[in-house]
């Protein structure tokens, strides 16, 4: 939702970070929330390893539930952090708030010192493009993508499953870092014993990430269009899985599996299971039932859990959930 504010058009960032906020609570019960929305105490809290999440993956929590799975697998002293709190301020910097976004930005890194890490791992593309690319920010540890993280854990993790599957990535190799990440979630893939991986070569139009920008600035007929061929080259390729590299990438393309003969998953959906660990795409299942009313009957259960209040329940349902006829609303969908 826009606003009129002394003259001219200002975003509104509570509503944003409201329905992020909210899908989370309709999705995830407190006992399956293991991340850190709060900032840390002031003295500090030592921690190897930061899983810095972001703020947009909490639309979609399973894919968090499932790299702290592999992570505490692997033993790791690590915490993961992610919202508002830690928000690298790239929602801000979009919409032309520059001093507000800079503040935001340096105010997450100063959070970051007080645990004192080794390495930052980073799961958002869009944090990463802001700190790399936008900020050119020098830290102090080490930081890479979850995906590269988990290609230098390969000889630690316990592959436990063969998967029979011919799987296609959807990935975006608009520059080195993307491609890089895109070669560390192949790399992942091709690790899975029984696993058949094919190619298939990202249309560069897609940009960094899938966006609601993009969209916007193709047309949605046009990014619908080539959503479609995408998922048509790799079912021709001989997949019956497209994974998706990104959190965003999943939830604009998850819709396919309405009008195609193929599962779209995140990638790390498909790793998982390869390690036993299985948990459910409950924002796939609702896009895809169609059904704001059973969706919030579904839900019902993580809304009492949550203190949801039932009105913003209701209105991020009928959003994020509704046919899939209708457009996406391009002001007020995430940037990743």
């Amino acid at each position: 939702m826009l606003r009129e504010s002394e003259g001219s058009m200002a975003y509104d960032y509570k509503r944003f970070f409201d329905e992020i906020d909210v899908l989370r609570d309709i999705t995830t019960m407190p006992g399956e929330a293991k991340w850190r929305t709060a900032a840390p105490p002031r003295e500090g809290e030592r921690h190897q390893i930061l899983l810095y999440l972001g703020c947009n993956v909490f639309r979609t929590s399973h894919m968090i539930r499932t790299i702290s799975a592999i992570f505490d697998g692997l033993g790791l002293d690590y915490l993961a952090v992610g919202g508002p709190t830690y928000c690298c301020g790239i929602v801000h910097h979009q919409h032309g708030d520059t001093a507000a976004s800079g503040g935001m930005a340096d105010n997450t890194l100063k959070l970051f010192e007080r645990y004192q890490p080794e390495e930052v791992v980073m799961w958002c593309p869009s944090c990463i493009y802001f700190y790399d690319e936008v900020r050119h920010a020098k830290l102090p540890y080490k930081v890479s993508h979850a995906a590269e993280f988990l290609v230098s854990k390969l000889p630690e993790i316990q592959i436990t499953q063969k998967l029979d599957a011919t799987v296609a990535l959807h990935y975006h190799n608009v520059s080195e870092a993307r491609r890089r990440e895109g070669l560390a979630g192949r790399q992942l893939l091709e690790a899975v014993p029984g696993l058949r991986y094919v190619e298939v070569e990202p249309d560069p139009r897609f940009g960094r990430s899938c966006a609601p920008a993009v969209q916007e600035q193709l047309g949605l007929g046009v990014w619908n269009d080539m959503a479609r061929d995408e998922v048509d080259r790799a079912r021709a390729a001989g997949a019956d899985t497209l994974a998706t590299i990104y959190h965003g990438c999943q939830r604009y393309m998850c819709v396919f599996e309405a009008e195609r003969p193929i599962t779209i998953e995140h990638y790390l959906t498909v790793f998982g299971r390869a390690l036993g660990l299985e948990f459910e795409d409950r924002f796939k299942k609702f896009r895809l039932w169609q059904d704001p009313e059973r969706v919030l009957e579904e839900t019902t259960p993580c809304q009492r859990a949550n203190n949801v209040d039932a009105a913003r329940a209701r209105a991020a349902v009928m959003e994020n959930f509704g046919p899939l006829s209708s457009s996406p609303d391009a002001e007020t969908s995430p940037p990743s």
